[in-house]
C-alpha cells in the first residue's frame, strides 16, 4: 500500500509540474527576456552554432536533448520541431513567442518566425529544464 501511494503522490507532483502555466513555465526556466518583450538577448553568435538560414529551421528533440542545440536561422523561415523521444517535450522560446508541446514521436510545423524581431534567443523544454539552447533568428 505504501508503494501504491508513493507511486500516486510522485505521479502528482509530476503532473502539476508538467502543467505550469506560459508564464510560469518561462520563469522557471530564465526565458523571460531581458527586456521583458521580445526576449532577445542580444549577444554574438556562437561559434558551433548550425546554420539553417532559408524557407525552414528544424530542431529535433532526442535523448532528451535539442539537436541543434545552436541554430541560426531567417526570420522569414518555418520552424518544424521534430519530437524522437518516447517523452512529451515543450518547446519555449526566450520571451514567449513560441510555446509548443510535441507529444512523444510528434512532429510539429510552428509557424514563420517572421515575427520575432531579429536577436539571440534561448528556448528549452517546460517539462525537462535542462535541456536548453540558443536561436539566433537574422
Amino acid at each position: 500500500m505504501r508503494k501504491v501511494t508513493a507511486v500516486a503522490i510522485v505521479a502528482l507532483v509530476l503532473g502539476l509540474t508538467a502543467c505550469k502555466g506560459g508564464a510560469e513555465a518561462l520563469e522557471e526556466l530564465g526565458l523571460t527576456g531581458d527586456d521583458g518583450a521580445t526576449g532577445a538577448t542580444g549577444g554574438g553568435v556562437p561559434a558551433d552554432c548550425v546554420d539553417q538560414t532559408g524557407g525552414s529551421a528544424t530542431i529535433t528533440t532526442a535523448d532528451f536533448a535539442f539537436e541543434p542545440d545552436c541554430v541560426i536561422v531567417s526570420a522569414s523561415a518555418n520552424l518544424t520541431l521534430v519530437n524522437e523521444d518516447t517523452s512529451a517535450h515543450r518547446f519555449i522560446l526566450e520571451g514567449g513567442a513560441i510555446d509548443q508541446v510535441m507529444e512523444a514521436g510528434q512532429t510539429v510545423k510552428v509557424k514563420s518566425l517572421s515575427d520575432i524581431p531579429p536577436g539571440t534567443y534561448s528556448f528549452g523544454c517546460g517539462f525537462h529544464p535542462p535541456m536548453r539552447g540558443t536561436m539566433v533568428v537574422e
